[in-house]
């Protein structure tokens, strides 16, 4: 009796500590789930059973750069502060800038707990308003696109960039 369809553009995704990227994304995804299977040998023809483990996909989501490149620079600051290129004081500093997010959490647990985010995606119905909320729990960034520059593009185009997270597992609310 439901003649209403799923829209690819009724969507509004949330990372909880990037505000700008959030803001600005244009394109998100649901990662596949994949369940393993065992095969079990026999004399005549081999045959599959469900496995016992899951592994969900990458979660890949574009945004539109903001001309001062806050959102770009969220990202950036994420993966350097868990990647510590130079120093291990470039993951204590990170660490510490999150602090914020887990008032009552002590310094020495906080590690942990600010290297990950809970992220969201929330499909639209028809009327644009939330109706199903995809919670991407424990979420990191793996990857930050590059941007190229070039003087010769006549077109205008605003620059997107891309990023891919892993998580530990997503569920599926109907709010």
């Amino acid at each position: 009796t439901e003649l209403d369809y799923l829209k690819p553009n009724g969507f509004k995704f949330l990372v909880h500590n990037l505000p700008n990227v959030s803001f600005f994304c244009q394109t998100a995804n649901i990662p596949e789930i994949n369940l393993g299977e065992a095969v079990v040998p026999t004399p005549l023809a081999d045959y599959s059973v469900p496995g016992e483990k899951l592994t969900f996909g990458t979660l890949n989501i574009q945004f539109l750069i903001q001309e001062g490149m806050q959102n770009y620079q969220e990202l950036y600051g994420w993966l350097i502060g868990l990647g510590n290129p130079e120093s291990t004081e470039q993951y204590t500093s990170y660490i510490n800038s999150q602090a914020y997010r887990f008032p009552f959490t002590s310094e020495r647990n906080l590690g942990d707990k600010a290297s990950y985010s809970d992220a969201s995606l929330f499909v639209l119905d028809s009327q644009n308003n939330p109706n199903i909320e995809i919670k991407f729990i424990d979420t990191f960034p793996i990857q930050l696109s590059g941007l190229e520059f070039d003087i010769g593009s006549g077109d205008l185009d605003y620059f997107r960039g891309s990023a891919s997270f892993r998580y530990r597992q997503y569920e599926i609310y109907t709010i």
